[in-house]
């Protein structure tokens, strides 16, 4: 056909995932996303429904997928095909879902992935999901605890709402003002019964 649904290769993605799970048992998670280069030449998207670009990719134009790594093993236990934004919204998590946060905001759309990865990939309760900073952020930790029980660490660069990067900052240069890089700070905050470091 002239235009490749996905509902053509989502079946695929499906059993796959189906496959993984029922032959690991997951404890430790990582999330991250890699893409599959495409290079449409007859059409904007190349016959599919949506293409992604970013530009911080080896291949930087395609069709991106969120990938949940099993970190005993070092298997894939879980992918997600990233769809067009409504979407992806409509998938589980997504939408007008309110959090635990303490404004009752909704859950943002990194922290949806985070929750479908993890629920995905059957992370047993207590286990641990990691990320890089796309996944990262004070709601994915809330969430993470409050719906499914488990423990994660993540990178924060870019989601910052509720977390103190200014004052972090400004109290890592009071105590190193000469050389602050490779040093750290640790401090510890509740947020909505959640213990975060």
């Amino acid at each position: 056909p002239k235009d490749l649904p996905w509902d053509v290769v989502l079946p695929f993605v499906k059993e796959y995932n189906k496959k993984r799970t029922d032959v690991l048992r997951t404890f430790y998670l990582m999330l991250d996303e890699s893409m599959s280069g495409w290079r449409p030449k007859t059409s904007k998207t190349g016959g599919l429904p949506n293409i992604s670009h970013e530009p911080r990719k080896p291949v930087p134009l395609g069709t991106m997928i969120r990938n949940a790594v099993e970190c005993v093993t070092g298997i894939f236990v879980h992918h997600d095909i990233v769809q067009r934004t409504e979407e992806q919204w409509g998938k589980e998590f997504g939408g007008d879902i309110r959090s635990h946060l303490p404004k009752g905001e909704a859950i943002p759309y990194h922290t949806a992935e985070v929750l479908r990865q993890a629920k995905n990939a059957k992370v047993e309760k207590g286990g641990h999901v990691g990320g890089d900073a796309w996944f990262g952020s004070i709601a994915s930790v809330v969430e993470l605890y409050k719906r499914l029980g488990l423990y994660s660490t993540f990178i924060i660069k870019q989601n910052l709402n509720y977390f103190p990067m200014k004052v972090l900052h400004a109290i890592l240069i009071a105590r190193y003002p000469e050389r602050p890089a490779g040093k750290w700070v640790v401090m510890k905050a509740t947020i909505s019964g959640v213990d975060i470091f």
